[in-house]
């Protein structure tokens, strides 16, 4: 685990026109990782645990965030992620590897709470809105996002699950009663 912390001035940073480019292994993010581990956890997969945990410290996250100032002065923010992780499949409960690329754009602004509404009524669905911030901390944005991309329910893309046939009739377990039937 990296001690890096990424804090910046996220309005001074885009109207500087910053660009930060960083990859970090899987272990940067604990609640993350955390979250991942616990899909195996709660599938009981005792030895693959021991697998995928392994398999997860190769796991990494790349992402780029780069500032902009347009000619109007409104700042923005453009991340752009990359993360290799392994997940659970929850059809058939094997490691499956899960490859994310996402995009965000956040304007920047230090609004006050009341005309929140107005403001991201005017920028619509284009752009999320951050809050101004001289402490803004990267890798939680990061990780933040990464987590809330995750599927509820991975599965592999191919039909994984074991097929069980079953041969012959069952016998019917109500037909022992069917000679107490008196008419």
């Amino acid at each position: 685990m990296t001690n890096q912390t990424f804090i910046i001035d996220n309005l001074a940073f885009a109207a500087r026109g910053e660009r930060l480019e960083v990859s970090l292994p899987l272990t940067d993010f604990p609640r993350l990782s955390e979250l991942i581990e616990s899909q195996f956890a709660e599938v009981g997969a005792i030895k693959k645990h021991a697998d995928v945990a392994s398999a997860n410290k190769e796991g990494y996250v790349n992402f780029t965030l780069t500032g902009e100032k347009n000619v109007l002065g409104q700042c923005y923010l453009h991340l752009a992620l990359n993360a290799s992780l392994i997940t659970s499949c929850q059809r058939c409960l094997s490691p499956m590897p899960l490859s994310l690329a996402l995009n965000f754009h956040y304007l920047v602004s230090d609004v006050e709470a009341s005309p929140l509404d107005d403001v991201e009524a005017s920028i619509g669905d284009d752009f999320d809105l951050q809050e101004a911030s001289q402490e803004m901390d990267v890798k939680l944005l990061v990780e933040d996002e990464v987590i809330l991309a995750l599927p509820i329910a991975p599965v592999h893309d191919n039909d994984c699950a074991p097929v069980t046939m079953q041969s012959g009739e069952k016998p019917n377990p109500f037909a022992a009663l069917k000679g107490l039937i008196k008419s």
